[in-house]
Order: structure tokens, then sequence, then C-alpha cells
């Protein structure tokens, strides 16, 4: 404790002033305050000696880092001990909840000023406080997100929550936030805080209004007994259990039709918290510290916080760029076709008040997009006159290399020379696009995978490609809120030649005997949205052909003469689009349907050569796991081309660019933590019969030295 002018070193410093103290969390050289053992040690040693005090009115928590109130844990010493027993697991719990707990032992009230992100283990310990207030700034936030890295909240989050909200809301409709907030990790923004009960004021962020909203807040409560009060009901929870049926049963059912969400942690949780909510504190807090233990270190734990540090080492590193020469302000797109793609960019840009430009020959596809889009920011045209001060263009055509050199060239006929001119081709390589332009060093690709539903998008460095025009697409990628991977320039790039190797295993996996709703249905179990055929139902039998023709006349080994797909286009079943593909699609929400005609259609191409088994569980494992074995063996040789600088650019993208399940890390991710020597033997397995999918020798190497894509 300091009473004056603080260490300038520690993380924790408070101060009194009028009966008032003020416990300020700055953590030295970051950011944010992160939540540590040395965080702990020290807010223990300041609060300790405060809360002895029955002279003082007050308390205030309060951060002076300017956007983040408090991150949460540190997840880089989480990632670092989820080996770590149940005990030790459930001390830590404990531990952090009885520092936590000082701030409710204070004679006196005790208020939390929030400004900032304010999430996990930081939202967690406001909530040992008696009030919240938070500042109405955009970068003020509430949250638990702890299921989106396969936790719990382990703090006092599992049960604060509905017992703050019911103070305000009632008990059935607090403990329903309560779970939302828990299982969905979702954050609320200020207002949302407040409807909900969980802050109890929102204040401008204006020179010391937050401060002095705390302040005034103390001086109209803190002597009467609302905050004793208060703490009371917290303590003691509901008076009558929750109905715990029908929330187990509404609940549940959200957790298993959400596949963003993995089931194992929000299950957990989903149990403890209805199982506690009329139990006294200190019961809610031990079972809080068991469910913790049951989840750190499972599976998805491990998958899900790579996932994170994935993305943070993509802020940071987004591939083959630098991001340091990017000179350039994109405020007008020009897009050249108003299909779909170029409908979804459309928006995507429209969506952050980027003015967009829409060329097509097509008069009743200009009148769709203006319709769908119309209104500010919005021209569409049917000539190319309009382009003349945009500062980029992308053309968007179908997947046909002379009918998007033939746009390229009009393009740059039109364009300012600055302009940026950018291709969205899944599969052509740029460099030969590239050739029809004469200045092809502002020429990239710019690869929507989705462009309003995926957030990957990969930005593609051809042979003449200039440093500074991938500077400024990575830029520009960024600015419509998507996640950029800079990647060198191939057949396919990156997303589409890991998910062709995963489709076309699948497609020999069918070819081999196994029926397709086991092949869709075992990938679902894996975690995927949508199984192998539902996937290319949904991208099109056609584009999915086209797509693996280009890679294939490039060399690539991802994919081969498969004759399903070319039989589907043929007969016109190109998949959702048309009504039906491998399955049929008659209802409004496009729900896939078996169709009979499938198995007749399919049969002259199935061997049906599988052994006979008594365990056809392992053999659908064992499917499973060599088309997931096809898939890392492309993603490994991506690596070794060097199309991409780091491992984490592939499991980024892969997980973000087509919906590999994030609570398995990525591709190569889970292929290091499922062993790489079942890998190759997988392969060698499937090389008996498909050689190009023997593995390569680094695989191999990397196989018999124990090593991994991880290092550590």
């Amino acid at each position: 404790m300091t009473n004056g002018t603080p260490s300038t070193q520690s993380a924790v410093k408070a101060v009194e002033s009028d009966g008032i103290v003020i416990v300020t969390l700055d953590q030295p050289g970051t950011s944010a305050n992160i939540l540590s053992d040395s965080m702990f040690d020290q807010l223990e040693s300041e609060i300790s000696p405060w809360i002895e005090r029955t002279d003082l009115r007050g308390l205030i928590l309060y951060s002076a880092k300017p956007k983040i109130f408090v991150a949460g844990a540190d997840l880089v010493a989480i990632n670092e001990t989820l080996d770590r027993a149940d005990k030790e697991i459930i001390a830590w719990c404990d531990r952090g909840r009885a520092v936590m707990g000082l701030l409710r032992r204070a004679p006196f009230m005790t208020v939390a000023a929030i400004h900032g992100a304010c999430v996990g283990g930081g939202f967690e310990l406001t909530m040992w406080c008696d009030k919240r207030i938070a500042t109405d700034d955009r970068r003020t936030v509430i949250g638990l997100p702890e299921s989106k890295l396969g936790l719990v909240p382990g703090w006092g989050g599992t049960f604060h929550v509905a017992r703050i909200g019911a103070l305000k809301n009632g008990n059935e409709s607090a403990i329903e936030i309560q779970i939302e907030m828990v299982i969905g990790g979702g954050l609320l923004n200020s207002s949302g805080a407040l409807e909900s009960g969980l802050v109890d004021e929102v204040v401008t962020n204006e020179g010391s209004s937050l401060l002095d909203a705390a302040h005034n807040m103390i001086e109209r409560e803190a002597s009467g007994d609302e905050f004793r009060k208060r703490r009371a009901a917290i303590e003691s929870g509901f008076e009558t259990a929750p109905d715990g049926e029908a929330l187990a049963h509404k609940f549940g059912v959200e957790i298993v039709n959400n596949r963003e969400i993995f089931p194992f942690a929000p299950t957990v949780a989903l149990e403890h918290m209805i199982r506690v909510a009329d139990q006294p504190l200190q019961d809610a807090a031990d079972s809080e510290s068991v469910a913790m233990s049951q989840v750190y270190g499972s599976p998805a734990s491990y998958g899900l916080i790579n996932n994170f540090f994935l993305g943070d080492h993509n802020r940071k590193n987004p591939g083959h760029v630098d991001v340091k020469l990017a000179d350039k302000v994109v405020k007008k797109v020009g897009l050249v076709g108003a299909g779909m793609m170029g409908r979804l960019i459309a928006k995507a840009n429209l969506a952050r008040k980027i003015e967009v430009i829409v060329i097509d020959n097509d008069p009743s596809q200009l009148e769709a997009i203006a319709s769908e889009l119309g209104g500010d920011g919005l021209t569409v045209t049917g000539d190319y006159s309009g382009f003349a001060d945009c500062d980029l263009v992308i053309e968007t055509a179908s997947e046909n290399a002379e009918t998007k050199k033939r746009i390229l060239t009009e393009i740059e006929q039109h364009v300012d020379p600055t302009t940026i001119i950018a291709t969205n081709t899944s599969a052509i390589p740029v460099s030969s696009l590239a050739t029809a332009l004469k200045n092809p060093g502002r020429f990239c690709g710019i690869h929507f995978c989705h462009p309003t539903i995926m957030l990957m998008t990969e930005v593609i460095k051809g042979e003449k490609t200039g440093a500074a025009t991938m500077a400024n697409a990575v830029a520009y990628v960024r600015s419509i809120r998507k996640t950029p991977v800079a990647v060198h320039d191939c057949a396919g790039f990156v997303v589409n030649r890991v998910l062709s190797a995963l489709l076309d295993q699948s497609l020999r996996s069918l070819e081999q005997g196994h029926l397709m709703i086991s092949i869709d249905g075992a990938m679902r179990q894996f975690g995927f949205a949508a199984g192998p055929f539902e996937v290319v139902d949904i991208i099109g039998a056609d584009t999915c052909m086209y797509a693996g023709q280009s890679m294939w006349s490039a060399g690539q080994k991802c994919v081969s003469s498969s004759v399903i797909l070319p039989r589907l286009v043929k007969l016109g079943r190109t998949g959702r689009k048309a009504g039906s593909g491998f399955y049929r699609y008659t209802s409004a929400d496009g729900l896939p349907e078996l169709d009979p005609e499938t198995g007749t259609i399919l049969e002259p191409y199935i061997n049906d050569n599988l052994p006979v088994t008594d365990e056809p569980e392992a053999q659908t494992q064992k499917m499973v796991e060599q088309i997931l074995s096809a898939a890392a063996l492309e993603a490994s040789r991506i690596l070794e081309e060097g199309i991409v600088n780091d491992c984490r650019d592939i499991d980024l993208a892969v997980i973000h660019g087509f919906g590999f399940p994030a609570h398995h890390g990525g591709i190569l991710f889970w292929a290091d933590r499922y062993g790489l020597d079942k890998v190759v033997s997988n392969l060698e397995e499937i090389a008996q019969i498909e050689p190009r999918l023997a593995p390569t020798q680094k695989l191999k190497e990397m196989s018999s030295g124990n090593l991994r894509f991880y290092a550590t």
C-alpha cells in the first residue's frame, strides 16, 4: 500500500484522497493489464491493508490503460500449463477468487470504473465489487469469452452474472443471460451491460467523468446499507432453484446446433451453473473450480487456445508482406461482375462505408444488386468510365483464365496509373493472369473465401507484384474487417489446395465403398459444420470441378481426375443452386435431403472393396483420419514450397477460410497432436492406391525425428 506517489514499476497502485481509495491497474510495458500470478500478488499486497481500515468511505478500481481495462488471464501461462494436475487447477481458481474476494470483504463500498475491454478474468474481477460504472466508448465491452478457449470462467464468472443480474431482472431472466454469456462467449457493449444489470451506470469518456461518477456513486450510497444487502443476496444465491430441466434442454440444444461452440466446455459449464444457482456462494465457488479442472487441458482447450494465438500472430505478421510499405487508403472500390461474389464483396465494402461501383454487361444483374444493396455509396453501370477514380478494382468473373485476362486488360485502360488491380480468382495462378497487363506490379490476387461469412482473405503475390501493392492490399482487407494472409502465387493458393485435398480424399473414400452419409456424418462429428459432399453442393460441383482442373493442369497433387464431379455437372446437378447435387434441395431453407437418384448415379463409380469388419466405427474413424492426413500432406507441401512463411498462416487460413474446426487448432496443429508417425502411416497406405499421396521426404524425416510443425 502506498499513500502518496506510488512506485512507477508497480502494476497496482493505490492512493487515498478524502477517504476514498483509488486502486489503479497499470501493468508496465504493455498496452493491457493481464491477470498473472504476479498481478494477483500485487493486488493482494495493495488491497489487503486498506480493507482493514474502518475510517474509509469507499474504494474505486480503475485502469490507466486507454483501450483495455483488463484483458483477462495470462493466456501464455495457461497455454504452457495445460497439462497441470487437477488439484493445481483447483488451487489456481481458489487463489484468484480469494484475492478478488478481498474487494467484497471491505467494510466500505467498492466500485469498478470500467473503460475499454473488460473481459474474462477482468470482468470477473469487477463483479467482486459492489457496483460497476462503464464508459459509453465503443471500446468498452464486457463478457466471458472463456468458452471460445475451451475453458469455463474460474474466478466467479459462472455464478456472479446471474446473481448480479437477478437484482435487476429477476431470477429466470438473469440465469438465462448468464448461460448465454458463458456458453456463447459473446461480448456486450456498455448499454447492453446496463440493460442486463451487469453495470449500474454508463457515463461519457470525457476528462475525469468516469472517476467523478464513481466518486459520486460512493458519496450517494456509501453511508447506507444497500451495498451490504447486495452482498448478502449474492452470497446466498437464488431463493428457489431454477427449472433446471427446461434450461438444460433449451441451452443443450443450442450447444449442439451451434458448431462454433465445441460442446465440451459449454456442456460442463451449463450443468454446473444450473446446479449451483441456489447454493451458497462458497459451494458455487468450489463447484466452479472443479468445472475448470474438468475442461482445462482438454483437447478442445489446446486447439482453441492455439486458434487464439493464430489470430495474435496474424495481427503482427500477416505473411509475405511488409505492412510498413502501405501508403494508400482505399476509399472507392470498383467491381467487375454483379453476380453472387460481386454482390457479397460489394456488401462487405459498403458495410465499412467504402464507396463501390459495379459494372456488368447483364442489366438484370445490375438491377438485382441495386435492389439488394442500393443506397448511399453504391453505383451500378454498364461501362468502365466510372473506374477512373477508383483506388482499387477487383474482377470477380467466373474461373476462366481467358475471360479474366480480357477483363483485366479493359480495366487497365480505364483506371488511374496508381489504381490497384486485383483478381478474386480462387485457383488460377495470379502470375499467369498478370500477362494481360502492361503494369503487373500493381496487380495481385485478393481471394475472398466468402466475403460475408468467412473472415479469411488470401492476398496473393504474383511474380511481378510490387511490395507496396501487397502492403496496400493487406491494409485494405483489414479495413473491411477481414483477416488477410499474404501468400506467394501458386494454383489454388492455400485454402483451396487444402480444401481440395480434403474433398478429393472424401471422393476416394466414396469410391472405395464408404457411404456418402457416413462420410458426411463422420466429418460433422469431427467438428465441421457440413460434411464434404454438403460442402461441394454449397460451393457448386461445377465450381469445384473447374477449380480442380486449374490445379490439376498446374501439376498440383491435391486433386485427381475423379469422374464423379463431371458426371454431376453433365446432369445439371451442380448443388444447392440447382436444387440437386449429391443431395436434393426442396425446402425454402435449403437443407439437404437424401435423394434416391444419387445412389443410382454414383453406383457405377463405387468399387465397394471395403474389407468386411466387425468394427464399423473403427473403420469410419480410420477413414476420417485418412481424409485429414491427405489434407495435412497438402498443407505440409504448401509450407515446404514457401507459399507461406509459417505453419500458423496455413492453420489460420483453413479455420477461417473453409471452416476447419477451430477446436482442433488447424490442420497442422491437428497433425502434431494426432502424431506425424500416424499421418505418415496413413499416407503410405493411401499411396498404395494413389501414389501422388505418398508422404514427402520432409514429412517422413519429421516423423522419424519426432519433430513437429509447432516447435514448442
